[in-house]
C-alpha cells in the first residue's frame, strides 16, 4: 500500500539519507536513495514541517517531483518525549538480554529508530 505523504509543490525537501541529508530542489538530477530513520523537513516559503521517517524510498524524477515512500511518517510535533524514552530503554533492555542473532538484530533496530526519534525531539 503507498500512502501520499505530500501531494503539493514545494520549494525544497531534505530527506534523510543513509549516505547524509540530502536536500531536494526544484531541477535536481533524477536520483534514488535508500533512508533511515530521521527527518524530512517540507520547506514551503518560510513554513517548514518536518516529519520523522522510519525508512523508505525517495525518488527524484527528472520532472522535478519527489516521491517519498516511507514505512512511517509522524509529524514530529505529535511525538511523545516519554514514549520515545520508553521505548529506547525496552529496546536497550531487549538487546541486553538476547540471546539469538535475531533477538539481537531486532533490538538494535528498535534502538537505532528510537534513538533518531529521541534526536529529532531534540534537535
Amino acid at each position: 500500500m503507498t500512502v501520499h505523504l505530500l501531494c503539493r509543490q514545494v520549494d525544497m525537501v531534505i530527506v534523510p539519507a543513509t549516505a547524509g541529508q540530502m536536500g531536494v530542489l526544484p531541477g535536481h538530477v533524477a536520483t534514488i536513495a535508500e533512508l533511515k530513520p530521521g527527518i524530512l523537513s517540507v520547506h514551503e516559503g518560510n513554513d517548514v514541517t518536518k516529519y520523522f521517517l522510519s525508512s523508505g524510498f525517495a525518488f527524484v524524477h527528472a520532472n522535478a517531483v519527489a516521491d517519498i515512500i516511507a514505512i512511517e511518517a509522524t509529524p514530529v510535533d505529535r511525538l511523545d518525549p516519554n514514549l520515545v524514552q520508553k521505548g529506547l530503554a525496552d529496546f536497550q533492555q531487549k538487546l541486553n538480554t538476547a540471546s539469538t542473532d535475531v533477538e539481537k538484530a531486532e533490538a538494535q533496530i528498535g534502538i537505532d529508530v528510537h534513538s533518531a526519534l529521541n534526536a529529532a525531539l531534540t534537535g
